[in-house]
């Protein structure tokens, strides 16, 4: 697997925190929706053609918060639940394959947050 690939996503929404209590339906929207967004950032910059070899990859999730709150870095894992499905459908394999590592906490993006998925060989 060539690499490493940044895939750049939104920040996620307040009902993909699994602190939130939405209506399932808010939820169910809002999952789709960061899916899809990764699907297509992941399509980006992927190679045209690209066959995914079945090989694990390190995954690194580098967030760039929008504000200066703390944060606790699992309940983010888990806020990008439905991302990472994105990336996996993108390279056609399972997310299984994906070892996290652990979060790093970039700079500020003031006014809109973001997070860059960082994927890459495990060899």
């Amino acid at each position: 697997m060539p690499g490493p690939f940044r895939i750049e996503v939104g920040w996620p929404v307040p009902s993909l925190w699994p602190n939130a209590r939405p209506h399932w339906s808010d939820k169910y929207k809002a999952s789709k929706k960061a899916k899809l967004e990764a699907f297509w950032a992941t399509k980006t910059v992927i190679p045209p053609g690209h066959q995914h070899d079945g090989s694990r990859m390190k995954l690194t999730i580098e967030a760039h918060p929008d504000v200066t709150r703390g944060r606790d870095d699992d309940n983010l894992v888990a806020a990008m639940k439905s991302a990472r499905d994105g990336i996996a459908s993108a390279l056609n394999c399972d997310d299984g394959l994906f070892d996290l590592q652990p979060v790093t906490w970039g700079g500020l993006d003031r006014g809109r947050g973001r997070v860059v998925l960082i994927l890459e060989s495990s060899q």
